[in-house]
């Protein structure tokens, strides 16, 4: 894996891009500008082709900007503070639309936000439309925004694992409480069709109905002892010839199929 491959996977670890604003962020911004005197102060994430504003100060209505050598995507290259005091004298940061466009960007700074596992994921900066000079006590204060920032990543990544953490235990109860009501449900079918299964199997045993013989009443009653069980009792009423009738009834050891 590239060194900048490597560089975004620990971007989209931290899955910050395109969030809404956040207070925390806005005042590091906020905090930049008043430090450092200047009009403009941001809190960025250089993406793979898009320098994505997180907190801006002075800046507004702008979100993203493109990835244009110079400035950010400079910065966020090197684990030092950059600092440009003039830009128009600067070869590489001289052509970059802020610039050289409308904003005319002349005074640039930026620190990077740098992971504990060494990864530079974006920068905080400061900037002015005139140049100037900043103390190295300066580059200081900005390498410190620039770690508080960091350190709020990391408590939103943490709670981020606690929270998904919590959805995957919720969803894990939750699928085994689906799992068990499935079980539940289906053994109650399969209950209901042994018991209808045993009863048909026990009326096999047994005449439908019991004939009619003259000069005789005939009357039976036969209940099992369980109705999800098939039991080998049976008996009979039938006609052996001569006018004669004969009565059959078998009681048989034990319960089941095997009786």
């Amino acid at each position: 894996m590239s060194a900048e491959a490597a560089r975004m996977a620990a971007v989209r670890r931290y899955d910050i891009l395109d969030t809404p604003p956040d207070g925390a962020y806005d005042r590091v911004a906020a905090l930049a500008a008043r430090l450092f005197e200047v009009p403009v102060a941001t809190v960025t994430i250089v993406d793979e082709d898009r320098i994505w504003f997180k907190a801006t100060h002075g800046l507004e209505g702008v979100t993203e900007i493109g990835r244009d050598p110079g400035l950010c995507a400079s910065a966020v290259l090197t684990d030092d503070t950059t600092v440009i005091p003039d830009t128009l004298l600067d070869p590489v940061a001289c052509s970059n639309p802020l610039v050289a466009g409308p904003m005319g960007v002349r005074f640039y700074a930026a620190a990077p936000i740098i992971t504990a596992d060494g990864y530079r994921l974006g920068t905080v900066n400061v900037l002015d439309t005139s140049p100037r000079e900043i103390s190295e006590a300066d580059s200081a204060t900005l390498a410190d925004l620039a770690a508080v920032v960091r350190d709020q990543l990391e408590l939103r990544l943490s709670a981020l694992h606690v929270v998904r953490a919590e959805q995957e235990r919720r969803k894990v109860e939750q699928d085994k409480r689906q799992a068990e009501e499935e079980a539940r449900q289906r053994a109650e079918r399969d209950k209901a069709a042994i018991a209808a299964f045993a009863s048909t199997l026990q009326r096999t045993l047994v005449p439908p109905a019991l004939p009619a013989v003259p000069g005789l009443e005939l009357a039976c009653h036969y209940k099992t002892a369980s109705p999800q069980e098939v039991g080998g009792d049976f008996y009979d009423v039938f006609p052996v010839g001569g006018g004669r009738w004969a009565f059959f009834l078998g009681d048989v050891c034990g319960k089941g199929a095997e009786a």
